[in-house]
């Protein structure tokens, strides 16, 4: 069963809608939603598929041709997440983008979708602000933890259970993909979710992997009085694939 919240909505219309807050939607067959008022910031649209059946959806801004994309079954995406498309409305100058489901799709397809970044999104799914002393923070299959520490040197960890866990973080400008007991041979495909390129206002120099065949990631890393944010997306059925906490270095 895939875990839901009555946040979800299902748009009932064929048209686009406007979401302000980035919060996750539900999409079916022939049916749109369009993320507006993005921040000046790297952004995450994630897609999720409900269904059995590998799923096409478009993604489209600045007026530009929609750009195709499927999205896997899930039974196919196991450690996976279904996509994420990366992109920063500061450089392309783009505050809104468009994500369909086209009407070609099965007559049963359902995507769930949202937008991730430092401030988004504010509803729809799990927020949870990280203490700074140590204490553990688990994640739902829709999950956000966010922290702002203050200048000092803070040790990061990251644990997953026997699920695996993959997630973004968030630091400035920078966006680390980090899979926690992933098995190494799934490694490059899950490079391959992750989709960005110049035009969409990412680098290369700004993304990057750490890919974890154990079961906890660790960093020590100092604070800036700036965000932080850690949004895992995968397991998205799960209601605890996972741990994140924050300890100030003595």
């Amino acid at each position: 069963m895939i875990f839901k919240t009555p946040a979800a909505l299902n748009i009932g219309s064929n048209q686009p809608t406007d979401v302000t807050d980035g919060s996750r939607q539900t999409l079916g067959k022939g049916q749109a939603i369009t993320f507006t008022d993005l921040p000046n910031q790297p952004i995450s649209i994630v897609t999720y598929n409900n269904t059995g059946n590998t799923t096409p959806f478009n993604v489209a801004y600045n007026n530009q041709a929609p750009q195709a994309f499927t999205v896997e079954s899930v039974q196919a995406q196991g450690f996976s997440l279904g996509l994420a498309y990366l992109i920063n409305p500061a450089v392309t100058g783009a505050n809104e983008i468009t994500v369909s489901v086209p009407n070609t799709a099965q007559s049963d397809a359902s995507i769930d979708v949202y937008a991730v970044s430092l401030f988004l999104p504010l509803h729809g799914i799990q927020n949870q602000e990280i203490p700074l002393n140590g204490e553990h923070v688990s994640f739902n299959g829709y999950s956000r933890a966010y922290a702002t520490p203050p200048l000092a040197w803070y040790d990061l960890t990251i644990q997953s259970t026997e699920t695996g866990l993959v997630g973004l973080y968030f630091t400035g400008d920078k966006v680390e993909v980090v899979a926690v007991n992933v098995p190494s041979e799934i490694q490059p495909a899950l490079q391959q979710k992750v989709f960005f390129s110049p035009e969409t206002g990412i680098a290369s120099s700004d993304v990057s992997f750490s890919l974890k065949t154990g079961n906890t990631f660790s960093n020590t890393f100092y604070g800036t009085s700036s965000q932080l944010v850690y949004s895992p997306v995968s397991s998205a059925n799960t209601t605890n694939n996972g741990q994140i906490a924050i300890q100030k270095v003595s």
